[in-house]
C-alpha cells in the first residue's frame, strides 16, 4: 500500500508550536496594519459617465471601499457629495456644517450636510448637496489634499488623479454657458 509523504509528516511538538503560535498572535496587529496601509496607498480617483448622471469616488476600485464620493444626477444636475464616516463617530445623525478646501487652492466651501447612520450596515456617513461651481472644480484640479471639516474633526484625502478622473462628473453637472 502506498504512504503519501503527507502521511509521515509529524505536527511540531508543543514547546515548539506555542512559542510559534505567540510569535504569529504578537506580530498580527503588524500584519493588519501592512494591509491597511497597502489598501491606503491602493486607493484612487475614478471618473465614470453613468446612465442619468456620472461619478467621481476615491477609492480601492471593484470594492465598496470608497470613503468619499460625488455624484451628478441628471437631468437636474444635482450635485450629491457623500464621506464615509467611523460607525463611532459623534454625532450618528442631524444636520451639521461641513467645511471643504483642498491646499494650496484658495477656494473654501461652508455648506450645511446631513450626517446618517444605517444600523443594520453599521455605516455612517455624510451627504451634502451644494451646487457644482468652478470653486469645487477648482479645487479638484489644483489642490493637492482635501479635506473634509465637521465640527473639530478633520478628515483629509489625497487629490492625486483627482483633476485626470474628474471629467465625466465635471461634463455632467457644470452649468451649461
Amino acid at each position: 500500500m502506498a504512504s503519501s509523504s503527507n502521511s509521515k509528516q509529524r505536527l511540531l511538538p508543543a514547546a515548539i508550536r506555542r512559542p510559534m503560535l505567540a510569535l504569529a498572535l504578537a506580530t498580527s496587529p503588524s500584519i493588519f496594519l501592512v494591509a491597511y496601509v497597502n489598501a491606503e496607498e491602493a486607493r484612487r480617483w475614478m471618473g465614470e459617465a453613468q446612465e442619468g448622471g456620472a461619478v467621481l469616488l476615491y477609492g480601492l476600485p471593484q470594492t465598496d471601499d470608497v470613503p468619499v464620493s460625488f455624484r451628478c444626477e441628471l437631468p437636474a444636475r444635482e450635485f450629491i457629495m457623500t464621506l464615509s464616516l467611523d460607525p463611532n463617530f459623534e454625532p450618528k445623525t442631524g444636520a451639521v456644517k461641513l467645511t471643504v478646501n483642498a491646499p494650496p487652492a484658495a477656494d473654501q466651501l461652508v455648506v450645511d450636510a446631513e450626517i446618517q447612520f444605517l444600523e443594520e450596515m453599521e455605516l455612517t456617513f455624510l451627504e451634502a448637496r451644494p451646487a457644482f461651481d468652478a470653486a469645487i472644480a477648482r479645487m479638484l484640479k489644483q489642490g493637492t489634499e482635501l479635506k473634509f471639516t465637521i465640527n473639530e474633526k478633520t478628515f483629509a484625502y489625497p487629490l492625486t488623479g483627482a483633476a485626470e478622473a474628474m471629467g465625466p462628473i465635471e461634463a455632467a453637472c457644470a452649468k451649461p454657458t
